[in-house]
């Protein structure tokens, strides 16, 4: 495990003037060649035959073919069962940032970052050879607390596919105290995922990577002590108690690129959510007579259900399957962006999707009725991202 020195959060970094314009020169100068690096290789990769990785059954994170507002080839996260925190206290699609400059909603401990464009969605890539450590900007006072959940994608590059000497890092920080132990040392190499949590104390199972040059999503959560992480919709990591209290989140991605290559292995990362709770589903349901998410995620404007999502409705699943005298009502509600009558119509087309992908599992189809409601009983009217996610949400009501 690489050793971090984790220092005191800070808001900008010092440096004399002259020293930190011909840093950020060379900085700028390296992202523009790892941003042209990365649209090259997506566009290879569209543009081969299929299944020229070897992977073809595990379905490329990107790929969006869909049959009734579901993803065909959702099968393999059945067993999926991640459910994300509903109080979203950080959320960045990277959607209002600006390529080629440091992300604004970040801060910085190590290295360099920047915003770079792949194809036509927007990436966070680190700028230094190694270590490139940042963390997200939370509001004056917030912490993690005892109870939340982290979610981003990850780039997963084809050189870690087969060569022990070649690895992409994406470890991850939740203390900032100056321990060494209290990080996770996250790595693809050799085709399978490594790393540990702790001090070696804890060795992270190693699963396929899946898809190469593609993009993979990452699931963390915490309850009181109890820790989980999932690789797409393996789960990686299942720790009964962690000894540290989480108080922070950063990440450091790094790479190191065999001999036998002569270009820098790619990383990055994208989709940032950060939420305070989570937990069971049909404990919430038992005491309110409701489940209320913003966990379930589409495609912008559209009512195509995310893989990444699956959690949430695996878990709908089994409480519909262990208590089949319940019926539910699905309620889908927007921001208000856009055009209302089209907002209405949208939020009740995702709620049919989602009432899709739990009838797809065995459910009777009458037993769930469905209802959008659009942009009409929005929670918040603040223009944040975090405050709009809040009203782009799903119901589930006992009925």
């Amino acid at each position: 495990m690489k050793n971090l020195t984790l220092t005191v959060i800070v808001s900008t970094l010092l440096f004399s003037s002259s020293a930190q314009a011909q840093l950020w020169d060379k900085i700028k100068q390296k992202a523009e060649q790892k941003a042209e690096e990365l649209l090259t290789k997506k566009k290879t990769k569209k543009t081969s035959k299929k299944g020229s990785s070897g992977n073809d059954d595990y379905g490329d994170y990107d790929t969006e073919d869909t049959a009734g507002g579901l993803n065909t080839k959702i099968d393999v996260w059945r067993n999926y069962k991640f459910v994300p925190g509903e109080d979203v206290i950080f959320y960045d699609d990277l959607r209002y940032e600006e390529v080629g400059e440091f992300p604004s909603r970040w801060d910085i401990r190590k290295g360099g970052a920047e915003v770079a464009r792949f194809d036509d969605d927007k990436v966070i890539i680190g700028t230094a050879t190694y270590d490139n450590v940042i963390l997200p900007l939370f509001k004056k006072g917030q912490t993690l607390g005892d109870e939340f959940t982290i979610e981003f994608d990850v780039y997963v590059d084809e050189v870690s596919r087969t060569y022990n000497n070649s690895w992409i890092d994406y470890d991850i920080i939740l203390n900032s105290n100056n321990i060494r132990d209290k990080n996770i040392d996250f790595s693809l190499r050799s085709g399978t995922t490594d790393g540990y949590v702790g001090k070696y104390d804890f060795q992270i199972e190693s699963v396929s990577l899946g898809v190469l040059n593609a993009w993979h999503h990452i699931s963390i959560s915490y309850y009181k002590g109890k820790f989980k992480m999932f690789y797409d919709e393996k789960r990686i990591v299942n720790l009964p108690r962690v000894i540290f209290t989480p108080n922070t989140f950063a990440i450091n991605m790094s790479g190191k690129k065999d001999g036998s290559f002569n270009r820098d292995i790619l990383y990055g990362i994208r989709n940032i959510r950060i939420a305070k709770g989570g937990g069971s589903i049909f404990q919430k349901m038992q005491a309110n007579g409701k489940y209320v998410t913003n966990g379930i995620l589409f495609d912008s404007g559209k009512s195509t259900v995310k893989k990444q999502s699956l959690g949430i409705i695996n878990k709908m699943v089994d409480v519909l399957k262990d208590n089949k005298d319940w019926k539910c009502q699905i309620i889908g509600h927007t921001d208000a962006d856009g055009n209302p009558e089209a907002n209405l119509k949208l939020s009740e087309q995702r709620a049919k999707a989602i009432k899709e992908a739990i009838v797809s599992q065995g459910i009777k189809a009458d037993r769930l009725t469905i209802v959008g409601k659009g942009e009409s009983e929005l929670i918040s009217t603040a223009t944040t991202t975090e405050e709009k996610l809040k009203n782009r949400r799903v119901e589930f009501i006992k009925i």
